[in-house]
């Protein structure tokens, strides 16, 4: 499932931009709601210094269609291009990826969380943009990842995975660039 709420959207260049999304979103949600972050905004978010032209997330709500349309129309009026997906969509994700989670913070009935950083990783090794695997090494150096651990989840993930051995090629060719 992969759903993209804005046509026109705005370079998001600093993680305010996000924090004041999360703030306006929490304001109209009236449940329970959680929003996950990943992609080039949940490394804004962890203080990476990239730009990145759209917000890809996951939820969990107690009314995800009333959720959907929250976030649709706030990504609207801000000209955010909000991309909802699932990251189990497009790979296997590591063992326990859901206790990894890292809490951004609570905005009214929202809580929001970058996604697991090793999921992350793993789904930027896979596509191997030049972006994303800048995107690893920020990870690694800043301690949010660790390569050996890396290689664990890898090794874990490519088990289920359609295209290991491209999996493992691209991480070999990641970690020639440390």
């Amino acid at each position: 499932v992969s759903l993209s709420i804005c046509d026109k959207s705005m370079e998001i260049t600093h993680s305010s931009q996000l924090h004041k999304f999360f703030s306006e979103l929490g304001e109209r949600c009236a449940f329970s709601a959680n929003i996950y972050i990943f992609g080039g905004s949940a490394i804004l978010l962890i203080g990476g210094t990239r730009h990145t032209g759209d917000v890809d997330f996951t939820i969990q709500s107690s009314d995800d269609n009333a959720f959907r349309k929250i976030i649709q129309s706030l990504a609207n009026e801000n000209s955010i291009d909000a991309e909802e997906s699932v990251p189990s969509e497009f790979m296997p994700l590591p063992t326990e990826s859901e206790s990894r989670h890292q809490l951004v913070g609570r905005y009214g009935q929202l809580t929001a969380y970058t996604f697991d950083p090793y999921s992350i990783a793993l789904m930027k090794i896979d596509r191997a943009f030049e972006r994303d695997l800048a995107d690893v090494y920020f990870l690694i150096h800043n301690g949010y990842i660790q390569v050996d651990l890396l290689e664990k989840y890898l090794d874990e993930v490519a088990q289920r995975y359609d295209e290991p051995m491209k999996l493992r090629k691209n991480f070999e060719e990641m970690k020639r660039g440390l």
